[in-house]
């Protein structure tokens, strides 16, 4: 009995431990079994790795191109900005060199009016005579005239020749008189110009001046009539600026001889004695430039 719950017990234990070896085979046979599939696994993603590779290549030769895509633009726009720059610095320089050139110019024509203004009146007037400028005519502002045109010092009667330099327009600076036929005439210096400022024109209209009134005037006179004889004269103050005149005369009116002569003041008649008066003071201090 004993023996055989023995052999019973040895025979449990052999199952037990054939099939604890039986557990042992099959496990390393499992895990062979499972190989090929994870080899598979393996390999497929060994053959994906070159796909993902080219697929990086791919990115990165993309990468590269855009890099060197955007180096080119920058170059471009560099090369442009470059040459628009230049354009512009070229734009300047052309800009300055042209207004130095104005600058220059005007400069230039002021320097010639400075040198101009800084001529006094008796300078413009030496000028004249030295035949270097013209005169302007006084009944034709367009038009001028040298001393060369006129017939000087030749000894005629219609000849010129020159006189004195009088503050003729009382404004501080001298005239040139030109004696000739009819009183001649009187040039002025202004406006770094010279003009003709009066002349005579005729036994009608013969020039000289006078002093009156502590002012110098120039006095037109007509004698061209028997029993006629009638004179104007103007005082200024500078060429361009007539600030007074008078008018006087004598006339004798041959339609009523009983009238006997009328003497006029700025269009008055006035008594042979006023009249005489008068003429004495404006004679007295005439200065004739025939």
């Amino acid at each position: 009995m004993n023996s055989d719950k023995k052999q019973n017990g040895h025979s449990a234990a052999l199952k037990n431990i054939v099939g604890l070896m039986g557990i042992l085979i099959a496990m390393p046979l499992t895990a062979c079994s499972n190989e090929p599939e994870a080899s598979k696994d393996v390999a497929q993603n060994l053959q994906m790795e070159p796909e993902v590779l080219e697929g990086t290549a791919q990115n990165v030769q993309t990468e590269q191109e855009a890099t060197v895509a955007e180096q080119e633009t920058e170059a471009i726009a560099d090369d442009l900005l470059g040459e628009s720059t230049d354009s512009e610095i070229k734009g300047n320089e052309t800009i300055n060199a042209e207004e130095s050139s104005v600058n220059q110019q005007e400069n230039s024509l002021q320097a010639v009016e400075n040198a101009n203004s800084e001529r006094t009146a008796e300078e413009l007037l030496d000028l004249f005579i030295n035949g270097s400028i013209g005169a302007v005519d006084s009944t034709d502002l367009t038009s001028s005239f040298y001393i060369s045109d006129l017939n000087m010092d030749s000894g005629e009667w219609d000849s010129f020749s020159i006189g004195e330099k009088v503050d003729l327009d009382n404004d501080g600076e001298n005239e040139l008189i030109l004696n000739g036929p009819y009183g001649g005439m009187y040039l002025d210096a202004r406006d770094n110009s010279v003009y003709e400022f009066a002349s005579g024109d005729g036994t009608a209209l013969t020039i000289s001046y006078t002093y009156y009134n502590g002012a110098i005037w120039i006095m037109y006179s007509n004698r061209s009539s028997a029993g006629f004889e009638f004179y104007h004269m103007e005082k200024f103050e500078g060429a361009d600026n007539l600030t007074a005149e008078m008018n006087f005369g004598e006339e004798f009116d041959q339609n009523n001889a009983e009238a006997g002569i009328k003497y006029t003041l700025n269009g008055n008649e006035i008594s042979y004695d006023e009249y005489t008066a008068f003429c004495s003071k404006i004679f007295a201090a005439e200065v004739s430039t025939n």
